[in-house]
């Protein structure tokens, strides 16, 4: 190998010719075991041998002056075959700690993987591209093509150096001289190896803090689901209570919300909005826990003054629910309030008409009425199924919107699923 100490022990050293004689080895090379290249003393042109001799000039004199770079000259056959070095430094083997004149078989064996950062436009972006070891054996000749078509390599090499690990960010240039069917790759390397084990440990880091994110965000959604489930285990009490003081089973509450859900989707609402709705939808009648039993229970007719105490269950159900904060409440409140208006203005508590009413109000209005229609109460008997949907038919555009009719009686096969599936009582 040619280095630096070899042109101090020649003393018919100059750097600014060499001396062709019919000897194939020049006398500035005396001493033969400093050079283990192969162009210099090979059948090769003289004018690729003038310009070699020059760069490992060049290179030689950079690594006397000590400078961060370490420079090299590699080499290799078009056709293939292995790489070998024309000129590499004593500061390349003083990094990767062994003495060899066999330099590409030494880098060979202690590479670990070879990088590449591509800069990505559309998004920005750095796109980092790793080959390991056997990844580099089997690509290497495509590799040598790559640099070869883009005249020229920017790459990092991590190798092991006794068990620790060395970065060298590679840059070189090729050149193809076809004459001599001989590629040259003029190259310098730098030790990088504190940048590489910062973005090492900061890729580290960013994964710790990403299965952070992902177990926070794991534990902030257990944590939600446990406090929507708490809500409405509360709220169904609440709501059973209700129920129960009017005289009804929860069978009624159970074919409201189903009935609704079936709506849902053909009146517009998306799955989460229909989900809401569900679990709102019970909670309409959650105001008749402020009305007396002598008249929620009571056998016949209620009088004038009794309905107009009973109409005040919807003011306050939307009082009971109007500290909610979450969308679910929110809903339910709105329900609460408005299930009892009507789509031509005569309904109750605000005389509400057309789309001033809230449409989870119009859906449960439908769906509320027909409910009662086809149960049983202490006051009358149930009415036939077809009965009830003539009447739901009827009163459209009168009581009801006329958009939430239609999709009753469009979902009318899923609405006698829910009929006959679920329990009367």
């Amino acid at each position: 190998m040619l280095c630096c100490n070899a042109f101090e022990d020649t003393p018919h050293f100059c750097l600014n010719r060499v001396v062709m004689t019919t000897n194939p080895f020049p006398p500035l090379f005396e001493n033969r075991a400093k050079y283990t290249g192969k162009i210099l003393t090979g059948p090769y042109s003289p004018s690729l041998k003038k310009k070699l001799f020059a760069s490992i000039s060049h290179f030689a004199a950079l690594e006397k002056a000590r400078t961060p770079i370490i420079p090299y000259i590699a080499a290799w056959l078009p056709d293939g075959g292995h790489i070998w070095y024309e000129y590499a430094g004593a500061r390349l083997q003083e990094l990767l700690g062994f003495h060899t004149t066999e330099v590409a078989s030494a880098l060979r064996d202690n590479i670990l993987t070879r990088c590449l950062y591509r800069i990505q436009r559309n998004p920005p972006a750095i796109d980092k591209i790793v080959r390991d070891k056997a990844q580099i054996e089997r690509l290497r000749e495509a590799i040598r093509r790559m640099a070869e078509r883009g005249g020229g390599v920017d790459a990092v090499y991590k190798f092991d150096v006794n068990g620790s690990p060395l970065w060298l960010k590679d840059l070189a240039r090729i050149e193809i001289h076809g004459r001599d069917r001989i590629v040259l790759s003029y190259g310098t390397m730098i030790d990088v190896t504190k940048e590489m084990q910062l973005e090492e440990t900061l890729v580290e880091v960013k994964g710790e803090l990403e299965f952070h994110k992902e177990n926070l965000e794991s534990l902030v959604e257990e944590r939600t689901r446990e406090l929507k489930k708490s809500q409405l285990d509360v709220l169904a009490r609440l709501t059973q209570a209700a129920a129960f003081r009017d005289g009804d089973t929860g069978a009624h509450l159970k074919r409201l919300s189903l009935y609704c859900t079936v709506l849902g989707p053909s009146c517009g609402l998306s799955r989460n909005a229909n989900d809401v709705l569900f679990h709102a939808v019970p909670m309409h009648d959650v105001g008749k826990l402020g009305i007396a039993d002598s008249i929620l229970q009571k056998q016949g007719p209620l009088s004038t003054d009794e309905f107009e105490i009973i109409k005040t269950h919807c003011q306050l159900g939307s009082d009971l629910l109007s500290e909610g904060k979450s969308n679910l409440l929110q809903v339910a409140q709105a329900i609460a309030l408005t299930h009892h208006e009507r789509w031509d203005g005569s309904g109750y508590p605000q005389g509400l008409v057309s789309r001033q009413i809230p449409l989870a109000s119009r859906i449960t209005s439908v769906c509320d009425v027909f409910d009662a229609l086809t149960s049983e109460r202490p006051y009358k008997k149930a009415w036939h199924f077809e009965d009830a949907v003539d009447e739901i038919r009827r009163l459209r555009e009168k009581h009801f919107d006329p958009t939430v009719v239609d999709a009753f009686v469009k979902n009318i096969p899923r609405i006698k699923k829910v009929y006959l599936e679920t329990p009367q009582g």
